[in-house]
C-alpha cells in the first residue's frame, strides 16, 4: 500500500519547510526593498545607490543585507538601533548622497 503524498509525513515536512523558507525569503526581500526606499528619500540617492549603499553597509558591518534594511527601518520609525550601524549608515549615506534641486518646475 502506497502513501499519498498528503498522507507522507516525509513530504509534509518538506513542504512546510520550503514554504517557511519561503515565506522568510520573501519577507526579507520585501525588507530589503521597504529599506532602499527609505534610503532614496533620505539620501537623497537614485535607486542603485540605495542598493549599493545597503551592500556597503552590510558588508562593512559583516553582516546580512536584510539585517541592515531591519536596522534601516527601525532607525526611520524612529527605534534604537546600534551606534556601529548608526554610524556606518551615516557614513554610506554621506558617500551616495546626491544634491537634488528643490526646485521642482523644471
Amino acid at each position: 500500500m502506497k502513501l499519498s503524498a498528503a498522507a507522507d509525513p516525509v513530504s509534509t515536512t518538506l513542504e512546510q519547510a520550503e514554504r517557511s523558507g519561503l515565506r522568510r525569503v520573501l519577507t526579507s526581500q520585501a525588507m530589503i526593498h521597504m529599506a532602499e526606499g527609505a534610503l532614496i528619500v533620505l539620501g537623497p540617492m537614485p535607486t542603485e545607490d540605495a542598493r549599493r549603499a545597503l551592500a556597503d553597509t552590510a558588508r562593512a558591518l559583516n553582516a546580512h543585507v536584510h539585517v541592515v534594511a531591519e536596522h534601516v527601518l527601525n532607525l526611520v520609525q524612529g527605534a534604537a538601533v546600534p551606534d556601529s550601524v548608526f554610524d556606518e549608515l551615516h557614513r554610506v549615506l554621506t558617500r551616495y548622497r546626491r544634491d537634488i534641486p528643490n526646485d521642482r518646475s523644471g
